[in-house]
């Protein structure tokens, strides 16, 4: 079995510590994940199999082989830290870019190769190979993100690997590989405690029995918040997850047959915010909170269900899901003044500007509002509701001679999404003593409208095999049909309705050639595509570009991999949101801004030292990033910094870091290991622009240390700790929309693992 070189992109580890608890039924395993096929390695020793891999990568050693970048981090390296934020989760994989908003990872911001972060809307989120998205075409802000303290491994995928990984195909693909249903009956329980008064238990239980496989598992996540209320109040959230499992197998002479029921619940309340403090109120004390948030709070549900067929025979595979996903939310949040002269962020970057003084003293609750309806502030409710569903099936067929072997892929899927907006506001009055008291008869409906996506994908994928190279041609085609209707804000009668067809045909090769037993070249090629929104007119263009990577990958002292890559876009896009400012009649509406460039290196290296009975692992991942708008314009909207801004070519795209690294060691003897990771990434802007960053506009450098240990107090028992942000760096993760906002504070916890 592979070493864990903590989260280096070519390693994995086995998804049990024990594999001699399998039985040679090969099928059985093909549980562990039935969203793709499974890979079965025998231990010649004990004649006994074993586990290899059950990812979308085909594991580490397909990884080493394959053109186009791919990152797999296992359930090994997830343990190591014990960290229940996709953000910290990340920081390990080069080629991410990621802005932390909450400090618990509850509404993840990533990017991929430079594309835009906010709500990851430019990445495609799977999980176990199936869209987890509420609305990956007709909203694709993802507000609901599945919690990875359930899953057993993360896959993130770069270049031409992400062809067949749609509707988003240019910076890249997240795959979450849920627990897999153990082949012996066996369970755990996990629970943890820590710093403001954190809270994580879960447990799950499952096996076989016969032809028959179930899981079940739950999991609860809670915590008071590290930020500080003006009057007291929570700043946290809690979370719940339940999720079962049940598999049917059915084994022939020549043929098997796999069924897989998957349900999930998930819920959600957390006291969160969109406001952040003035530059000198961050400075003072970073973690407060201004009286006019004790409202905001968001409360979702989330249901899942999906079922998979599984059919082997011989060289041939066949996997079909049917899934849907429900999900439903209030967002209740500050969204301004009750006047059109003064709006949130100007009060925040200004304060003591005569104009604003009186206004920033409401927010921060010195001072009751006045008699003036301009005083009132207005908390809105931003109700949606989601659904998210459809069928897929693929083919995987061998073909293999004597000098040339084919694994070819074919793809279809047909896929339904929707979002229903209703989004309410109201005025609130500052009271003595920071209170907020509704104003009675100010209640009104600010948006109805549901938009809608059908689409039709379908792709082929050769891997072409010739002595020590693979060959990778793919191409996908995708026919999109979206419409919006709009509804009277009063009665709720059809005001309106748009309607929006896109088709594309994307095509990509992808080249690795290993020269050497130590060393290989790859390079690949492929058009990449995020889809126009329903909200979009005729004159707006879907975002497209053509995306160029060359590297290199060693395997000798360690394993290192290094490669460049290019984003091309003839049509650089953006899509407005609440989270970067924009106003609520264009949230969700498209933007366009021509050409433009995103360039940068991806290098990763990992090895593990032994020394006398201990072992050191070391990795690091580095990241360089650089992005361009390539023509004039002006950003009508904000959808790319700032509405009104006018925009030159040559001007550096915002909230993209142009250094991130990141470095991970550890040292353990079996029973007991310490970890340590430090990231470090440079300087953003907040808005876009040239030259030297302008001090309002800068989003400071930081370098946080996490830590952790364990210990093996029995076989079945695992004791740990873990240290977020060691040095309690205060450091700054977004200017937007309203004001700076803190990263999280150290956090210091311990837990305990029990196996049975």
């Amino acid at each position: 079995m592979s070493k864990l070189f903590l989260n280096f992109p070519f390693t994995t580890s086995p998804l049990f510590a024990n594999p001699g608890r399998y039985a040679a039924k090969p099928l059985a395993l093909a549980v562990a994940l039935a969203a793709a096929p499974v890979a079965l390695a025998v231990d010649a020793s004990d004649d006994e199999a074993v586990l290899d891999n059950v990812y979308i990568t085909g594991g580490a050693d397909e990884i080493r082989r394959q053109p186009g970048s791919a990152t797999l981090i296992d359930d090994v390296a997830l343990d190591t830290f014990e960290y229940t934020d996709i953000h910290r989760v990340l920081n390990a994989v080069p080629g991410v870019n990621l802005q932390e908003e909450d400090g618990y990872g509850l509404r993840p911001n990533i990017g991929l190769r430079g594309t835009a972060p906010e709500r990851s809307k430019k990445v495609t989120v799977m999980e176990d190979g199936v869209l987890s998205g509420p609305a990956p075409y007709s909203a694709p802000a993802a507000y609901y993100f599945p919690n990875v303290s359930r899953m057993s491994a993360v896959e993130v995928f770069k270049g031409p690997s992400t062809i067949q990984y749609g509707p988003a195909t240019i910076g890249g693909a997240i795959n979450l590989v849920s627990r897999p249903i153990p082949y012996n009956n066996e369970g755990e329980v996990d629970a943890q405690y820590g710093s403001h008064d954190f809270r994580r238990l879960s447990a799950f239980y499952g096996g076989q029995q016969g032809n028959v496989g179930y899981l079940i598992e739950g999991l609860h996540v809670a915590t008071d918040g590290f930020k500080d209320l003006d009057g007291g109040g929570d700043t946290g959230f809690e979370r719940n997850d339940i999720n079962f499992k049940t598999s049917y197998q059915l084994l022939g002479e020549e043929s098997s047959q796999l069924f897989q029921l998957k349900l999930g619940y998930a819920d959600e309340e957390s006291d969160e915010t969109y406001l952040g403090l003035t530059k000198d109120d961050f400075d003072d004390d970073p973690y407060r909170r201004y009286a006019s948030s004790q409202l905001d709070n968001m409360n979702w549900e989330h249901t899942q269900v999906q079922l998979t067929h599984q059919f082997e025979m011989n060289d041939f595979t066949l996997t079909t899901d049917v899934y849907r996903n429900g999900f439903e939310r209030d967002w209740f949040k500050l969204n301004s003044f009750n006047t059109n002269d003064v709006t949130l962020s100007e009060i925040l970057a200004n304060p003591d500007d005569p104009q604003n003084r009186s206004f920033y003293q409401i927010l921060t609750g010195e001072r009751a509002s006045g008699l003036s309806e301009a005083e009132e502030l207005r908390i809105g409710n931003n109700g949606r509701k989601f659904v998210s569903q459809g069928i897929q099936t693929r083919a995987n067929y061998s073909i293999n001679t004597a000098e040339i072997s084919h694994e070819l892929e074919v793809g279809l899927r047909i896929h339904q999404d929707e979002i229903r907006r209703h989004h309410t506001e109201q005025s609130y009055r500052m009271l003595p003593g920071g209170i907020l008291q509704a104003v009675d008869g100010t209640f009104e409906s600010t948006t109805r409208n549901k938009d809608e996506a059908t689409a039709i994908a379908v792709y082929i994928k050769d891997d072409i095999q010739i002595d020590n190279t693979t060959i990778t041609i793919g191409v996908r085609h995708e026919e999109i049909e979206t419409t919006r209707t709009v509804y009277d804000l009063v009665n709720g009668s059809r005001v309106s309705k748009t309607e929006l067809d896109q088709s594309i045909t994307l095509p990509g090769i992808g080249v690795y050639s290993q020269l050497t037993d130590t060393f290989g070249v790859l390079g690949g090629v492929h058009k990449g595509f995020t889809a126009a929104t329903p909200s979009s007119d005729d004159d707006i263009q879907p975002e497209e570009s053509i995306n160029y990577e060359l590297g290199g990958r060693y395997s000798g002292y360690g394993q290192a991999e290094v490669i460049a890559f290019l984003n091309d876009y003839n049509q650089f896009s953006g899509t407005c949101s609440f989270q970067n400012g924009c106003d609520n009649d264009l949230v969700d509406d498209q933007a366009n801004a021509g050409n433009a460039q995103v360039y940068g290196v991806e290098a990763s290296w990992g090895h593990e030292y032994q020394l006398s009975h201990l072992s050191l692992p070391v990795s690091t991942s580095y990241t360089y990033s650089r992005g361009e708008f390539g023509e004039d314009f002006t950003d009508t909207t904000g959808a790319f910094g700032e509405a009104g801004l006018d925009i030159e070519e040559g001007y550096r795209i915002a909230y993209l870091p142009e250094h991130r690294l990141n470095v991970q060691t550890g040292l353990t003897n079996g029973v007991w290991a310490v970890h340590l990771s430090a990231l470090y990434q440079s300087e953003v802007r907040n808005v876009p622009g040239k030259g030297s960053i302008a001090e309002e506009d800068k989003v400071d450098a930081y370098t946080v240390f996490d830590l952790s240990g364990s210990y093996q107090v029995t076989k079945q028992l695992q004791l740990y700790s873990t240290v977020d942000n060691v040095f309690a760096n205060e450091y700054v993760v977004a200017v937007k929309p309203y004001g700076f906002r803190p990263g999280k504070d150290r956090s210091v916890n311990v837990g305990a693992k029990f196996k049975f």
